[in-house]
């Protein structure tokens, strides 16, 4: 018997209650029996329709046989290495035509087409366990079909991989590769909402592999995106070998998968749509992990802090550390990095205008100049001194470089610059 979260467990006692049974299929099936905990469950029973909503008054009609349950929270994540969720699941009760058997044949692959009633007993009329135990996805009836109908089923299919590291039987593999040019042209949100799962899934690799090997990565990163060079082919191996040993978080997966197209990177990012916060940390990925990279003292730290903030520096600091881990490079630098973050933190040592001693305010009492905006331009340039030695963070001392700041354009210019004896 499959593990049913509590939500379905009250479904059923309802059912059960009125005398009827309730059987549970499709890909809620795929995904418990592989230890999963699926979001959608269709749960289908002889109860018709006007007593489900009798039952369940709350249940939102989406069909002439179908109701449904929404019983999930959005859970935003706090931070950008982090993953959204929902928590809860979203139940269709759908009332049956004729046996179960016909039903099932409604669902893709035999993986899906599984049937479990509320005691236990199962209705497997394709051998789909035995396919899962395989790790083996076929189809239920003729995939060229499906095809033709519906393309996008070729992206449930790569889904299925990157989740759970299902082969393809030959029959869906050459269907797809003979439909290659109608896969990639299916709808541009949905590929990449495909795609995003897929790659955070536990195969990762596994699917990154036969999206190379289908030819379909014109249809994620465009055909502008693509490269020759020997270079990113190989990084792309690397990629393929050593995804699954970082975190499934969506944005870091793919920030290192698109940061592989580094002579096209542009054109392949923007190729699909995608999200406005996602679009603005990845846009600026290749241009400040090689900075981040290359800040090698607490000074350089703290500037790239104060510039573009905690949230950025920890998203581009575990973006780093993912890419070492994915081809293999000497990790020497981020611990060093670890260390002095550590000893900042541990110091307190002032990062942003905020921790400074004094304000533009201050600045204009002092009679260094009248002008507001000059006296939040001569704060700013303040930081340099400040990052630069944390004992420098005094009122005296800061009026003075502000003094100075505002005199000499050449120590304006300089300012970061120290000076050898």
């Amino acid at each position: 018997m499959i593990k049913r979260p509590d939500e379905i467990n009250e479904i059923v006692r309802k059912f059960d209650k009125a005398g009827w049974d309730v059987i549970c299929a499709g890909q809620c099936m795929t995904g418990s029996i592989l230890g999963d905990s699926p979001l959608d469950w269709d749960l289908y029973t002889e109860c018709p329709q006007d007593k489900i909503r009798e039952l369940f008054p709350d249940g939102e009609v989406i069909g002439k046989r179908t109701t449904r349950l929404d019983y999930t929270v959005f859970v935003e994540s706090q931070h950008i290495n982090e993953a959204d969720r929902f928590d809860g699941v979203i139940a269709d009760l759908i009332t049956l035509e004729g046996p179960i058997e016909e039903q099932l044949k409604i669902y893709d692959f035999t993986c899906e087409a599984i049937g479990e009633h509320a005691n236990g007993s199962t209705v497997d009329p394709f051998g789909g366990r035995n396919d899962i135990r395989q790790k083996l996805l076929k189809p239920v009836g003729n995939f060229g079909e499906k095809m033709k109908k519906r393309p996008e089923v070729a992206w449930k299919v790569l889904r299925y991989v990157g989740l759970y590291g299902f082969d393809l039987n030959r029959e869906i593999y050459e269907t797809i590769q003979a439909n290659r040019e109608r896969v990639c042209i299916v709808d541009k949100e949905l590929i990449l909402s495909e795609f995003t799962t897929a790659i955070t899934g536990d195969h990762a690799g596994k699917f990154l592999k036969m999206l190379n090997g289908l030819d379909l990565l014109e249809a994620i990163i465009g055909p502008a995106g693509k490269s020759s060079l020997p270079r990113e082919k190989k990084d792309y191996e690397k990629l393929s070998d050593n995804i699954d040993k970082t975190k499934k978080i969506p944005i870091r997966r793919l920030g290192l998968f698109y940061l592989v197209f580094d002579k096209n990177y542009e054109k392949a990012l923007h190729f699909l749509p995608q999200e406005e916060e996602s679009l603005d940390y990845l846009e600026d990925a290749k241009r400040l992990c090689p900075k981040l990279h290359f800040c090698r003292n607490d000074e350089a730290l703290k500037g790239f802090i104060s510039k573009f903030g905690w949230r950025k520096y920890n998203f581009y600091d575990k973006l780093l550390k993912a890419q070492n881990i994915v081809f293999e490079l000497d990790n020497q630098q981020q611990v060093a990095r670890d260390a002095i973050i550590k000893l900042i933190l541990h110091q307190k040592q002032p990062i942003f205008i905020e921790d400074m001693v004094i304000d533009a305010d201050d600045i204009i009492e002092a009679g260094i100049t009248d002008d507001p905006e000059r006296a939040e331009y001569l704060l700013e340039l303040l930081l340099t001194p400040v990052h630069r030695d944390m004992e420098n963070n005094e009122r005296d001392k800061l009026l003075k470089y502000a003094r100075a700041f505002n005199k000499s354009r050449l120590r304006r210019t300089f300012r970061d610059v120290t000076w050898l004896r």
